[in-house]
C-alpha cells in the first residue's frame, strides 16, 4: 500500500505566494480595480475645486492627476469628464451621508447625538444603547417603596411559605 504524502503547510504558503498574481488586488465595488482616485478626490475636494475656481480647467487638473500616477480603472489617463463624474459622485455621497445623519439625529427615540467619527479618538469603546425606559437619569422619578424589588431573603421567605405544606411530615 502506497503511503500518502503529508501536506507541508509552510511550504504550501511559500509556494502559493511565489506564483504570479497570487495576491488579491484591492477591488472597488463591482470587482473593478481600485485606483485610489475616489479617495484622493474625497480627501482633497476643496483643493481641487479651488484649483478650478482659480482658473484651471478640469481637463488640466485631470492631466495633473494623471501625471502623478492616477488612472481610471481601465488604466487609461483621467479626463476632465472622468474627474467631474468622480467629483459629483463624492458630492452626492456626502449629501446622502449628511441627510442620513440628520434623519438619525431627528429620531424621537434618540436621546443624545452620537459623536462624529472625526471626533472619536483612540480605541474608545462604543457606549451601550438602552431603551428610554431603561435609561437612568435625573428625569426618572424614584420608584415608590411598594414598587421596590424584593430582596433575595424576602423571595426565599415567600417561596418557603408558599411551599410549606410540602415540608410537613405526616
Amino acid at each position: 500500500m502506497a503511503q500518502r504524502p503529508r501536506l507541508d503547510l509552510r511550504r504550501l504558503a511559500r509556494d502559493a505566494a511565489a506564483t504570479p498574481d497570487s495576491r488579491r488586488k484591492a477591488g472597488a465595488p463591482g470587482g473593478r480595480p481600485a485606483t485610489g482616485l475616489m479617495d484622493i478626490v474625497r480627501d482633497h475636494l476643496d483643493a481641487l475645486v479651488a484649483l478650478q475656481a482659480g482658473g484651471l480647467t478640469w481637463d488640466a487638473v485631470a492631466a495633473g492627476l494623471t501625471a502623478q500616477g492616477f488612472t481610471t480603472a481601465a488604466g487609461e489617463p483621467i479626463t476632465g469628464r472622468n474627474l467631474t463624474g468622480v467629483i459629483s459622485s463624492v458630492r452626492r455621497q456626502a449629501a446622502a451621508r449628511a441627510s442620513r445623519t440628520a434623519a438619525r439625529a431627528a429620531r424621537p427615540d434618540r436621546a443624545d447625538p452620537a459623536p462624529s467619527p472625526a471626533a472619536s479618538t483612540g480605541s474608545r469603546s462604543r457606549p451601550t444603547r438602552l431603551a428610554p425606559e431603561l435609561r437612568s437619569g435625573s428625569d426618572t422619578p424614584d420608584p415608590a417603596p411598594t414598587d421596590a424589588p424584593l430582596t433575595e431573603a424576602e423571595i426565599r421567605q415567600m417561596q418557603a411559605e408558599r411551599h410549606a405544606h410540602l415540608f410537613k411530615k405526616d
